[in-house]
């Protein structure tokens, strides 16, 4: 896992500045880092509204800036992940222990796995008999996912998408496992998803003030799925599976059941 705020800006040293996308994005970069930390993506884009709108930009002219940067930030982080997929992360290569849990016991339906990566959570998914789907923004991590059900003869639906344009209908699943994304913006989507009776599986960063902005703080994950009956909620420091050597770090876990 990677804990910085600046993970798109390391991706620029991957894709040199090309495209005027590019120069839109690296420009929204550098403010960032010179004001106070926002507290989500939301806030900051809307902090850097106002910022263009005082610069004397066309209401118009700032939509399209803001879908341009988000655009770019999208594809980087997708190159990104294909840099460090093809070199081999240093990560938890089998499923994750939370998912594991989750599943035990559970009839198999259809599930989603959100960042799918390589694709660990997927094939661990359809080896218990789920009718498996997954995204994710890195064509490699996906090539490989695909190859490594391919040789355990087993089927997967992968899909090359980032989270704000990946479908995730209504009721449509009965398993959906964010493990790890980059994002907030999947969790909420979860609720909708969801059939009845169908179960969230969410682990990821956590923090008790201002920080990444997709790590969840205080009880914000547990807050996203009121209604829900919560099977498993925690608040703990361990290595994550993502630790790449790190000391332990802060972490939220949730199994969350929809009525």
């Amino acid at each position: 896992m990677i804990r910085t705020t600046a993970l798109l800006v390391l991706a620029v040293a991957v894709c040199p500045a090309q495209t005027a996308d590019t120069k839109l994005a690296e420009a929204y970069w550098e403010w960032e880092r010179t004001v106070p930390p926002s507290p989500s993506e939301d806030e900051a884009y809307r902090r850097y509204k106002a910022k263009l709108k005082a610069d004397g930009l066309s209401a118009a002219a700032i939509e399209d800036t803001i879908v341009r940067i988000k655009r770019e930030g999208l594809r980087q982080e997708g190159e990104f992940y294909d840099s460090i997929y093809t070199k081999g992360p240093r990560i938890n290569f089998g499923p994750n222990a939370l998912l594991v849990e989750a599943v035990k016991n559970r009839k198999p339906g259809k599930a989603l796995d959100v960042a799918m990566g390589q694709g660990r959570n997927a094939i661990f998914l359809a080896q218990q008999g789920w009718d498996v789907a997954g995204f994710d923004i890195s064509r490699v991590g996906l090539q490989q996912a695909r190859a490594k059900a391919e040789a355990a003869g087993l089927k997967i639906n992968t899909v090359l998408a980032a989270d704000t344009d990946f479908d995730f209908g209504v009721a449509k699943w009965d398993l959906i496992a964010v493990i790890y994304a980059l994002e907030k913006r999947s969790a909420r989507k979860v609720r909708d998803a969801l059939k009845p009776g169908g179960i969230a599986v969410i682990e990821s960063g956590h923090r008790k003030g201002p920080g990444v902005p997709f790590e969840y703080e205080g009880t914000e994950l547990r807050d996203i799925f009121k209604g829900f009956r919560i099977l498993k909620y925690e608040q703990i420091t361990a290595k994550g599976d993502w630790s790449d050597g790190e000391k332990p770090y802060p972490l939220v876990r949730i199994i969350a059941l929809k009525p």
